[in-house]
Formats: C-alpha cells, sequence, structure tokens
C-alpha cells in the first residue's frame, strides 16, 4: 500500500501537494494536526473531490469543530466514514474540548488501518488496542514543534517496535516554531532474528510529500508472535 504524508504551509499548497502524491500513485493521503486551525477552514469538499477522481482514501489532518479535535476519513467515494476522534487533550486543549471515547480503525484492500492523533501517541495501551484488533498501520497527524521534534522521534519509533506495526506521521510544517519532519517507519526482522526498523519515508523543514510504500505482509509474522505474546495480569501490591 502506497501511503503519502504531505506537509503543506497554506490551504493551496495542501491541496498541490495532495493530488501530486496522488498522481504519484498514492492510495492515501495522510495531513497533520491542525495544518489550519478550524473545520471551518479545512477544504472538505475539495478533497472529497480528489478522493473521487482519484479513487483514494484521504485524512485531511485533523482539526477541531468546537467540540472535540476531528480527522475526517473520505474514502475512494468521496463519503465521510467516519471521524477519528483525540483521545488525549494536550494542554490548553482540555480548557475548551471534549476528548474523544473510542479509536477508529478502518479497512481498504483488507489492509486494517488505526488512527491516533499526536498526544495520543504517547499512551502506548491506545496503539495496542488498536492492533489487538488487528491493525496493520498506523496513521498520526501531529503538531510538535522544534523543541520536542526529537523526543517525538522516539515516541514514534518505540510504539512501531513495541507492537510490530508501521507509523505514518504527518507533522505541521509552519516555521519557525513546527519543522514539519514527517516520517514512516516499518518494522521488520534483521537477518540476527532482531526486529530493527526501516524509514520507509522522511520530510525535513520544507513544503512537500513523500510516499511510503508499505507491504503489511512483510511483518505480517512478526506482528501475530508480538501480539500472541501480549498478556493480562494484574498488579499485586506487596504490604
Amino acid at each position: 500500500m502506497k501511503i503519502a504524508v504531505v506537509q503543506p504551509y497554506t490551504v493551496n499548497s495542501a491541496l498541490s501537494l495532495t493530488e501530486k502524491a496522488l498522481i504519484s500513485g498514492a492510495q492515501l493521503v495522510l495531513l497533520p494536526e491542525k495544518w489550519v486551525k478550524t473545520v471551518e477552514e479545512l477544504p472538505l469538499k475539495d478533497f472529497q473531490r480528489l478522493a473521487v477522481k482519484y479513487t483514494a482514501y484521504i485524512i485531511p489532518g485533523a482539526v477541531e469543530d468546537g467540540v472535540s479535535i476531528i480527522a475526517p476519513i473520505i474514502d475512494s467515494s468521496g463519503d465521510i466514514k467516519g471521524l477519528a476522534k483525540k483521545l488525549h487533550l494536550f494542554n490548553k486543549e482540555k480548557e475548551k474540548l471534549m476528548p474523544g471515547t473510542y479509536s477508529i480503525i478502518f479497512s481498504i484492500s483488507g489492509i486494517k488501518i488505526g488512527i491516533a492523533i499526536c498526544y495520543d501517541l504517547d499512551f502506548p495501551e491506545v496503539i495496542r488496542k488498536m492492533v489487538s484488533r488487528g491493525a496493520e498501520i498506523i496513521l498520526v497527524p501531529s503538531k510538535i514543534s522544534y523543541n520536542g521534534i526529537e523526543i517525538w522521534r522516539e515516541y514514534l519509533r518505540v510504539r512501531s517496535l513495541e507492537n510490530r506495526v508501521t507509523i505514518v506521521n504527518a507533522n505541521v510544517y509552519n516555521p519557525p516554531n513546527y519543522p514539519g519532519k514527517s516520517v514512516a517507519f516499518m518494522p521488520h526482522k534483521r537477518d540476527d532474528n532482531i526486529v530493527d526498523l526501516l524509514t520507509l519515508a522522511e520530510l525535513g523543514e520544507e513544503e512537500n510529500f513523500a510516499i511510503a510504500d508499505i507491504n503489511p505482509l512483510s511483518y505480517f509474522h512478526i506482528r501475530l508472535e508480538r501480539i500472541k505474546e501480549i498478556k493480562d495480569f494484574d498488579v499485586m501490591e506487596l504490604q
């Protein structure tokens, strides 16, 4: 499956880069969190038109709708298949918005895909629950600043490694505060039987897109092994 991450600076560049990614063969396009401030600023109809034109899925980022932070899932018919909501609100978001109460997974051509919005990735149980329900790829729209980008990369790597799942991240590019640096990591087993990560796509500090060519079958067995090893247990406190 070919998944594109898009780092726009303006609405016009978002639409232009999305179309270029689709022309280049992307079957799904992911944009960052809060690249526009509200759902009213999101060119939803234009993204729906592109989804129909190229028979593709588009996640046009995650934005505030006045109640929550939502990531619309536009399917290849141009319909809004569903809305993923941010479960863990960050900082001042808690003062005015409501968190989501469940995560979302959906399928494209038999491949199960989950969505975790920015701060949700900090909580390992979010990704673990989606993987336990069969998610093979996790999409992560985010708004991470320069100060946090290095530790953010560690979260992305660890979630991919511990769950044996591909993580595709689209991060905001808005200088001087937000560097972009979107990335996609896929797990693979090396010849010495150590599970490592491949970097399938990566962007710098730029308006651009990149396409990750993901083969979930290549890590099917290590993902299945990890799922079988997960244990449900209690914690006993000694007095």
